[in-house]
């Protein structure tokens, strides 16, 4: 009974802060749309959650179910009230989630046009190819437990010894320190899945990180509808759930897309920024950026790239200083205690665990969005479309409109996709090429980069190549849907030969085969 309690305890917590993440952003100057606060709760439920038990701990507070749940809810509960008065009080239509506010001086890239029948039957094509590998990869992530390396070694070990203790795991006297010093928002999620559950319930811990995984699919769909249109960001969620470098690792358990999600999410907020240099976004955006920190400590280089695209919005008079300070105060207020904790104990900020000296700095891993098609498959096609037609239309601001006429179209979408996610691509080629793995990071922005930019050029192919071409995505579609479905499903043989085995019998098949 517990563990079914448990269940329902983890997705209130996450609901409850859907009308937090609805409040936050009745405090903008616009009203938003359903996906852009479900991308908001999302980020903030479990990163608040684990924000509870972090601080906790550092009070000497021992963890119980009770004290950690309540006043994260009590938060949340404050957020809810206002919010429900405040939509209560509307007397105003809201705005549009694509609509600008600045007049001139906004530079969303949208279509002047409507999006058309024949576009609206694709999206809801997309979505529904979206929703049924989104369904086999949270299937996957539920239905086994833990069997990946850094999960077993790292992520799930700590959040047993956490779970163990009922409280963080102190760096004295352990021999695998620099594995500890690792952000601990995923191991502290799978602690309070393990005290809701009464044991260590790997099949609910699952749930979060594939959850947060997942969520990379709401987010670019949310950026790419903010920079380009709707169909740049349905475009950018199917293609993105159509990489088999995503579905492999998305239920696995890993902190990669969680940080990505988050990272996409900052993305979203710094744009926002851009646009209508509020409060709020600034306060968003240092927020999403804090929980990727929180999440992987790769995100560290995110908020240098991060605080490129702030440099260049107070150059270009869109961002005020008070703004930036908004940004830096909050991320340090997220992440910065756990680093200070890991200097002061162990005089570590980040580990030394990336192996620099297995870099592979070749031509090939330059190319590797193509030269790496078990990976990447037509997503690598479209992302370096995206990245040479980002750099061309940044360079060459006035030519791309002209040849754009059809969009109010603008270089600075393009500017910030590139300012976040190029140097991190630098980075990756220098120093941990050896591993795909590291560029999920940074993927999504890639996707939604490749996305606006490839629908500019379909917009200039002639009417009738269009009509092939979408019989031949629609049935490419189909096709590599099932093949990601497959991929997706780990150990589908014993899965057929006895769906309704135990915990014992399933921990015995993946630690056999893993064990090779």
């Amino acid at each position: 009974m517990q563990t079914i309690l448990a269940w329902i305890l983890v997705g209130l917590v996450i609901a409850a802060a859907y009308p937090a993440a609805a409040r936050l952003l009745a405090r903008g100057k616009r009203q938003d749309d359903f996906w852009l606060r479900a991308v908001v709760a999302l980020g903030l439920s479990t990163g608040t959650l684990t924000l509870v038990m972090f601080w906790e701990a550092l009070l000497g507070i021992r963890w119980s179910i009770l004290g950690i749940t309540l006043p994260y809810l009590v938060v949340m509960g404050i957020n809810a009230i206002g919010a429900l008065w405040r939509y209560s009080s509307l007397t105003s239509p809201p705005i549009p989630l694509s609509v600008p506010e600045r007049g001139s001086n906004s530079q969303i890239d949208k279509p002047i046009k409507k999006e058309n029948s024949k576009s609206k039957s694709w999206n809801w094509f997309s979505g529904i190819l979206v929703l049924i590998v989104s369904g086999a990869i949270f299937f996957n992530a539920i239905y086994w437990p833990f069997h990946r390396d850094d999960v077993l070694g790292i992520y799930g070990k700590y959040g047993a010894l956490m779970y163990e203790s009922g409280t963080l795991v102190p760096f004295a006297g352990r021999d695998d320190a620099f594995y500890q010093a690792y952000p601990v928002h995923i191991p502290l999620a799978y602690t309070y899945t393990y005290l809701a559950s009464g044991w260590m319930n790997e099949y609910l811990a699952g749930v979060i990180p594939a959850l947060l995984s997942l969520g990379c699919l709401l987010a670019v769909y949310t950026l790419g509808r903010m920079l380009y249109s709707e169909s740049a960001g349905v475009l950018a969620a199917i293609i993105l759930a159509l990489t088999s470098q995503f579905a492999r690792w998305a239920s696995s358990g890993y902190v990669d897309l969680p940080m990505a999600f988050y990272y996409t999410m900052a993305a979203i907020f710094l744009w926002r920024l851009w646009e209508d240099d509020t409060t709020i976004d600034a306060v968003l955006a240092g927020g999403a950026l804090g929980f990727a920190a929180w999440t992987k400590n790769a995100a560290l280089m995110g908020i240098v790239f991060a605080g490129l695209w702030l440099g260049y919005g107070w150059l270009k008079g869109q961002i005020r200083v008070k703004q930036i300070g908004l940004v830096v105060l909050v991320c340090g207020l997220i992440s910065a205690p756990w680093y200070i904790r890991n200097y002061l104990e162990a005089r570590l900020i980040v580990p030394p665990t990336a192996w620099t000296e297995q870099a592979e700095r070749t031509l090939n891993n330059l190319m590797v969005f193509i030269t790496q098609p078990e990976n990447f498959g037509v997503t690598g096609w479209l992302v370096t479309i995206g990245i040479v037609g980002g750099i061309y239309a940044t360079l060459t601001p006035h030519l791309y409109r002209q040849q754009n006429k059809q969009y109010h179209t603008s270089e600075q979408g393009h500017v910030l996709l590139l300012a976040l996610s190029l140097p991190f691509f630098g980075v990756w080629w220098l120093l941990v090429s050896y591993d795909p793995r590291f560029l999920l990071l940074f993927l999504p922005l890639l996707v939604v980069l490749g996305s606006g930019i490839t629908l500019r050029i379909w917009a200039h192919i002639p009417t009738k190549i269009r009509e092939i071409g979408r019989w031949v995505m629609t049935i490419g579609a189909v096709i590599m849907a099932v093949y990601i479905v497959w991929i997706s499903v780990e150990f589908k043989d014993e899965i057929i030969r006895d769906p309704f085995m135990g915990d014992a019998d399933k921990r015995a098949i993946v630690m056999q085969i893993f064990s090779k």
